[in-house]
């Protein structure tokens, strides 16, 4: 927002060289996704994880079309799989299409990624080799299974049936469920939300409404919702503008750029949690009017089209109710309550006064109420959506090693370029904290209150590292936006380092001897 005032007697040219500078990261970024999906070299097994210590196991489940999860280790900036952590992939046909007669039953064929499959069809194939990937890690591992998409309908089937067995609930703190962009999220999942057609001829022969399960379970769960997306967070009301605005949002947050360019601990973030399961919402700007922020950012014109975000916000949030428990289904209604209009006549006045101030140079970040958590236990019914038994002929074991051989190639390759992305973000993966660190940690500090020591113990810091070029009280907003900070950020470090060089010199001149401190850096790192 402050280059906008820099940039007035700028020349046209000028304005135009600056906006493209601030797409570049987008575009770099949009080259490497599409780019991984076609490489095809030997994977880099050993160069890549031997420079970190193995701590557990990240099994990743890709979205639809998305079949080998290429695309999973980009996700937040890059840093969605833990530090440390081998991961696999478990391929699946992750497809939204019809099931053919004879076709889509071809025995070994019929399981095989991008095989046409309906959806319902997709994800039971699915969540049967996911539960073959988790039986199969070593006893004792540290397991997190990461879902985006279609994934998450894979990873909800296995985490029900999971819930199931006494030896993976023993064990539950063993393994821990992120799921991404959920169409079953019980409040806004497009699939919870039209539940009640589950009961409709073809379409509920091709589609898998309702949720699959409890929202709750014995693991450790995270759901993150990009407000807006149409996949996720669909509205609870029919409202003709709050269901355009989340059919762009199936576009822009959750499609591309989506969870790629996201930070999940923004301070604006929404977290709720309820038992063991986490809800983090990430506010966002409206993707309605995504057509015209993109070229406003190329001339430096957003603030016109934020100012028309907050008064047609208060329109669009009528299909919603943002104070729900989000652990509780909210089926779509067809009917707006009549206190939704009125919410909407109440805050007009302060919309447009925001607008206003926006215009006026006020910064505009997006914001979201605190739900609030029912004490009633759901009621929901919850639909079958049994997991599909893996093939066990020596044919079809035969094929799926194949698959899975090529999954790991593929994956291994493609995996580094998460690097690229850490990079744009400025952070890095948190580390996995495993029993044994908790266990050195506690001794550690029992060791130094005996007085044992008379150093403080080095006991790891798990959390995401934040470089100093990434301000973390930035708004929540979509991809224009924070890459422009980041462009000030680094515009802003170049000036200081010249004036730092700057002053040296004058010092030199002058003569003097005396020494002097070096400055303080100020941290940047949310505290």
């Amino acid at each position: 927002m402050t280059g906008r005032g820099q940039q007035k007697g700028s020349s046209r040219s000028a304005r135009r060289q600056w906006g493209a500078s601030r797409w570049g990261p987008m575009l770099l970024a949009g080259g490497v996704v599409a780019a991984s999906v076609g490489v095809t070299a030997d994977p880099p097994t050993a160069t890549y994880s031997a420079a970190v210590r193995l701590v557990g196991t990240t099994i990743g489940v890709g979205a639809s079309y998305d079949a080998f999860a290429l695309s999973i280790p980009v996700f937040f900036y890059g840093t969605v799989i833990p530090e440390g952590d081998s991961y696999r992939v478990v391929p699946y046909p992750a497809q939204i299409s019809v099931s053919i007669p004879i076709i889509s039953d071809l025995p070994g064929l019929s399981v095989l990624p991008y095989w046409t499959q309906s959806l319902k069809r997709s994800e039971a194939i699915g969540a049967g080799y996911l539960l073959q990937a988790i039986a199969s890690t070593p006893t004792g591992d540290k397991v997190t299974i990461i879902g985006v998409s279609q994934g998450t309908q894979v990873a909800e089937i296995a985490r029900t049936e999971m819930a199931k067995l006494s030896n993976y609930v023993a064990n539950a703190r063993n393994y821990e469920f992120i799921l991404i962009g959920d169409p079953y999220q019980p409040n806004g999942g497009l699939l919870s939300r039209l539940a009640g057609w589950s009961d409709l001829p073809v379409l509920g022969d091709m589609f898998p409404f309702g949720r699959p399960g409890p929202s709750d379970s014995p693991f450790k769960t995270t759901f993150y919702q990009n407000q807006y997306d149409g996949v996720a967070d669909f509205p609870a009301y029919f409202n003709v503008l709050s269901i355009a605005n989340s059919l762009a949002g199936m576009a822009f947050g959750h499609a591309f750029p989506g969870y790629v360019l996201e930070h999940p601990d923004a301070p604006n973030t929404v977290t709720t949690q309820v038992g063991n399961t986490t809800y983090v919402t990430l506010p966002q700007y409206l993707p309605l009017l995504a057509p015209l922020r993109i070229p406003a950012s190329l001339i430096g014109a957003e603030r016109f089209v934020d100012a028309l975000d907050p008064v047609l916000r208060v329109f669009v949030e009528m299909g919603y109710d943002r104070t729900a428990d989000p652990s509780r289904v909210k089926e779509f209604s067809w009917t707006m309550p009549e206190e939704k209009v009125t919410e909407a006549l109440n805050a007009l006045p302060g919309a447009f006064k925001q607008s206003l101030a926006i215009l006026g140079g006020e910064k505009y970040i997006p914001t979201l109420p605190q739900p609030v958590v029912s004490d009633d236990a759901p009621d929901t019914p919850l639909p079958e959506h049994p997991a599909e038994p893996v093939g066990t002929s020596p044919f079809e074991q035969g094929l799926r090693q194949a698959m899975d051989d090529v999954a790991a190639r593929l994956s291994n390759a493609t995996r580094p370029l998460a690097k690229i992305f850490q990079a744009i973000g400025g952070r890095t993966p948190a580390a996995k904290v495993t029993d044994t660190d908790v266990a050195d940690a506690a001794k550690a500090k029992e060791a130094s209150a005996a007085g044992e020591t008379n150093e403080r113990p080095a006991a790891p810091v798990y959390r995401l590292n934040r470089s100093a070029r990434t301000q973390l009280n930035q708004p929540r907003s979509g991809p224009v936006q924070r890459l422009k900070t980041l462009r000030e950020q680094k515009q802003s470090g170049r000036d200081g380092v010249r004036s730092l060089v700057r002053s040296a010199k004058e010092s030199t001149k002058s003569g003097h001897a005396q020494r002097h401190d070096p400055p303080k850096r100020k941290s940047k790192r949310a505290g």
